[in-house]
């Protein structure tokens, strides 16, 4: 029987055992499933208790929530020690977003704040930055009250930027910066767009996926402005990609100038870039656009002829 052979696995002292039961949990029914891997997240290998705390997210009994965030609160009173690198509040923190957990709420807003720093590699890190990220999705997907107040300001968070910073602080990866942007965008909120703009048009030192993100979080939001913020990226961006990513979020926006800001964009665009530009066009199925993919057809480049060769033979397939 699978639960005899799992309980026999957690009993183990081999690590890679524990782990290997924990694996074999979504083989369990679901009434006993959320009982064993609540008894996983308190293994003394913290490895163990994060796969636990991962899977969790999927289970479908709600008492385990009161026991989830008791744990979670546990472990934060003392990080360092009983959660080295975060990873179990970093994915309770997630498996509350996924289970709506709104008993969560509390500790979610601990982890939104929790910085904690550690030598990885001999080097001062700050492993918080994930169960940041985690916390702050969370909080959005919940819709939980002045949570806009507390992610924005995860998307300026450089760590070294902070008041107060020390010049020894570790710089925070762009990581939770991204889902800062993501959370903004979930959280349905219009207000988000005045702090995703700001990060658009004063983009200095920032990673790209970090602009990816909140390009795509100013569309959801259905920002009437968006035109403003996209097109300077589309012309003259120095990365093609990150120019080709703002012309396909000018394409999702609809905006009746898409077909020409995307038609005029395209001499500056090689490769993988020119064909996302003209995926892009493909999409809108306007008679402008139409108009336009018919005249590149037959007076376009030779690699734009070749590439909508291709997309439109896909099509057909």
């Amino acid at each position: 029987m699978i639960a005899t052979e799992i309980n026999r696995l957690l009993a183990s002292r081999k690590v890679e055992d524990r782990i290997r039961a924990v694996g074999l949990t979504d083989r369990l029914p679901e009434e006993i499933q959320c009982a064993v891997l609540l008894r996983a997240l308190t293994d003394k290998t913290n490895f163990v208790a994060a796969e636990a705390a991962k899977r969790l997210g999927d289970c479908a009994d709600t008492a385990a929530d009161a026991i989830m965030v008791e744990r979670f609160l546990w472990l934060a009173e003392k990080g360092e020690s009983r959660d080295g690198g975060c990873h179990i509040r970093a994915n309770l923190a997630f498996a509350f977003g996924k289970r709506e957990c709104y008993q969560a709420t509390d500790a979610l807003w601990i982890g939104l704040k929790t910085v904690q720093i550690e030598a990885v590699g001999g080097v001062p890190f700050d492993v918080g930055a994930h169960l940041r990220a985690n916390s702050a999705l969370a909080l959005a997907q919940m819709r939980a009250r002045d949570v806009l107040r507390d992610i924005t300001p995860l998307l300026f968070d450089f760590g070294k930027n902070r008041v107060g910073a020390k010049p020894t602080a570790p710089e925070i990866r762009s990581e939770t910066r991204r889902t800062a942007a993501q959370a903004l965008g979930i959280l349905g909120n219009r207000d988000a767009l005045a702090p995703l703009a700001v990060k658009l048009l004063f983009p200095d030192g920032e990673s790209l996926d970090v602009l990816q993100e909140c390009m795509n979080s100013i569309i959801l939001l259905q920002d009437d402005r968006a035109l403003e913020l996209l097109t300077p990226y589309l012309v003259s961006h120095p990365d093609e990609m990150l120019a080709a990513y703002a012309g396909l979020m000018i394409a999702q926006s609809r905006v009746p100038e898409a077909p020409a800001l995307l038609r005029a964009s395209l001499s500056r665009f090689s490769g993988d870039a020119l064909r996302a530009v003209l995926i892009a066009l493909t999409t809108l199925r306007t008679p402008e656009a139409e108009a336009i993919l018919a005249e590149l057809s037959t007076d376009g480049s030779r690699a734009i002829r070749s590439i909508l060769t291709e997309i439109w033979q896909r099509h057909d397939g």
